[in-house]
């Protein structure tokens, strides 16, 4: 009875060693990760961003990586898509606004081409006038 107490005793002292191990490795990198977020974000930014391109590189080559990629390939896809759809709705902004700037230009200006016409037509008309009442 005292040979199973003793590697009763030794199997309970490690399961304890490697629990206490692995928490204190868990601390270590959660303080880690704290100290880089807080301290160091663009590391953080540069770090993560080569991570997800290692991902995206290696996803064809093991079937966890594939998977794991997955949801990053679609968030890559909705930017894309937002990109793509944002570029078309600036497009669309700027050619409408381009035309509202080019109407009331040609508005304006033919206003402006009127207003000299007239204001022409009827000097010329007030010059005949006298003309005539000098001969």
């Amino acid at each position: 009875m005292e040979i199973a107490k003793v590697c009763w005793d030794f199997v309970w002292s490690s399961a304890v060693s490697v629990w206490g191990l692995l928490e204190q490795a868990g601390i270590f990198v959660w303080d880690l990760l704290v100290t880089l977020h807080v301290q160091h974000p663009r590391l953080e930014g540069l770090i993560i961003g080569v991570s997800l391109a290692w991902l995206l590189s290696r996803k064809d080559k093991h079937p966890l990586l594939r998977a794991a990629s997955a949801p990053l390939g679609l968030i890559l896809d909705i930017l894309d898509l937002a990109w793509d759809r944002s570029i078309e709705f600036l497009g669309d902004v700027w050619g409408t606004l381009v035309g509202w700037v080019k109407g009331c230009y040609g508005w304006c200006k033919n206003k402006v081409i009127g207003a000299w016409s007239w204001t022409i037509g009827g000097l010329k008309s007030v010059r005949e006038k006298l003309r005539k009442k000098e001969s």
